[in-house]
């Protein structure tokens, strides 16, 4: 997989908004089904270490 991502940090009241844009490509076609949820739980633990780190 290639690509890069955008990540834009914006505030909420008390709160964090995270919107990440992301553009990615799978190097063989049979992985492509796979790459969303991938990022999905590389979103999610990205989050979860910034709770850990500034919280």
């Amino acid at each position: 997989m290639k690509g890069h991502w955008i990540g834009i940090f914006s505030s909420r009241g008390n709160e964090t908004e995270i919107d990440f844009t992301e553009y990615v490509e799978a190097k063989k076609f049979f992985m492509k089904p796979f790459v969303k949820a991938y990022l999905k739980k590389q979103q999610a633990q990205f989050v979860q270490d910034m709770i850990k780190k500034f919280l």
